[in-house]
């Protein structure tokens, strides 16, 4: 590490052109910051083609695209869903659709539920119906008289809403496509659309469809969860860079010194132009935590730039803390490097970045600040 710390001064210009070429690849290269949201899930890319796969094999709903519909109250939400559903009917017949989940298929409107009602027949008529249907049949119309009763008890029942749902398997059923309202807020229901095998839905199909529905809109989910992210990160970066900032003026007040603070700041803005140059020609897309990571390999990489600067201004050093600076580097940059190995999106995002930064900005170190005091070797460094 002695050793090391004598000869690396020797390539700082080395290091300078390495980084001028790296920081003109981010000028030239398209933007890097273009990560999704699906990029911070923990499941494996592998996985969820999978999970996408077997949804489609099953017909289950597309959590991607829906109709969400509003209105004042639960009645009017539930009603506006069944003037959507009928237009969606439409387009599935016409093979538009595979199909879709609408919240009035559990719970109708108050309206279509009175409608039901009010087509059961009465006593008199039912009965004569029954009579007809089980003509010659082994079951005679004589033993269908309790089910006569139980339809005249159910014409006179009043139409129930989401309270009577309560405590039964359809509740979780309902509440995930029917958001409650209050007074700030509509009632929304949500009707998830199942995309054809292989294609995407036809959202101006659908949405030229609906037009004729008051309140009733197309949402792409995933297109605006990630322009959300992507102004998050926006925010973010300029989050992080004020932050450099704060550190850099903190920095200039401990350090007093023009030359000593471009000393310490120079080995970690070249770790990090060159690390996202790495990383911006392998195509890779950097989202949030990759900017985690970033600022993980600025707070590493601060601590070995005051360390050689303290070393350099000392008259004598230890050989053990130069022992001790390379063990703690080395044990961080496996660490990071077993991260950048997984098959995790969240944990290789940050180790891919903080992996080779910490090492790049020990070597940057030695080779910036300068060698190490000339006394002794085994002399002390005051704390």
């Amino acid at each position: 590490m002695r050793r090391a710390a004598e000869v690396l001064p020797r390539a700082r210009w080395a290091i300078v052109a390495l980084a001028a070429l790296a920081a003109a690849a981010l000028v030239v290269l398209p933007t890097p910051w273009r990560g999704q949201l699906s990029d911070l899930s923990p499941i494996d890319t592998a996985d969820l083609e999978r999970d996408a796969a077997l949804r489609a094999d099953v017909g289950a709903a597309d959590a991607g695209t829906l109709v969400a519909v509003s209105a004042a109250d639960e009645a009017g939400a539930l009603g506006a869903a069944e003037a959507v559903g009928v237009r969606l009917d439409a387009l599935v017949k016409e093979g538009v659709l595979p199909g879709y989940a609408s919240p009035a298929r559990f719970l109708p409107s108050p309206a279509t539920q009175r409608a039901r009602l009010a087509a059961l027949p009465d006593a008199t008529t039912l009965a004569a119906r029954l009579a007809q249907a089980t003509d010659g049949g082994p079951l005679p119309a004589a033993r269908l008289g309790a089910f006569v009763d139980e339809v005249q008890a159910a014409r006179k029942d009043a139409p129930f809403d989401r309270k009577a749902l309560e405590g039964t398997p359809l509740a979780a059923a309902v509440d995930a496509l029917l958001l409650r309202g209050d007074a700030q807020r509509p009632w929304r229901a949500l009707l998830n659309l199942q995309a054809p095998e292989g294609k995407p839905i036809d959202a101006a199909r659908i949405r030229a469809a609906i037009a004729a529905v008051p309140g009733a809109q197309v949402v792409a989910i995933k297109p605006e969860l990630d322009a959300l992210y992507a102004r998050y990160l926006r925010q973010a970066e300029w989050q992080a860079a004020l932050g450099a900032a704060a550190v850099v003026a903190l920095l200039a007040l401990a350090l007093r010194s023009g030359r000593r603070l471009v000393a310490v700041l120079l080995p970690i803005a070249a770790a990090a132009i060159i690390v996202l140059a790495a990383l911006a020609a392998s195509g890779a897309a950097l989202g949030i935590l990759h900017l985690v990571g970033l600022l993980l390999t600025v707070a590493i990489g601060s601590n070995y730039a005051l360390f050689f600067d303290h070393l350099r201004r000392a008259d004598a050093v230890d050989e053990d803390t130069l022992a001790s600076l390379l063990l703690a580097n080395l044990t961080t940059v496996i660490s990071f490097a077993l991260l950048a190995s997984s098959q995790i999106p969240v944990l290789q995002a940050v180790g891919a970045v903080v992996a080779p930064g910490a090492l790049l900005c020990l070597v940057f170190s030695a080779s910036f600040i300068g060698r190490p005091g000339r006394a002794e070797a085994h002399g002390k460094i005051a704390a």
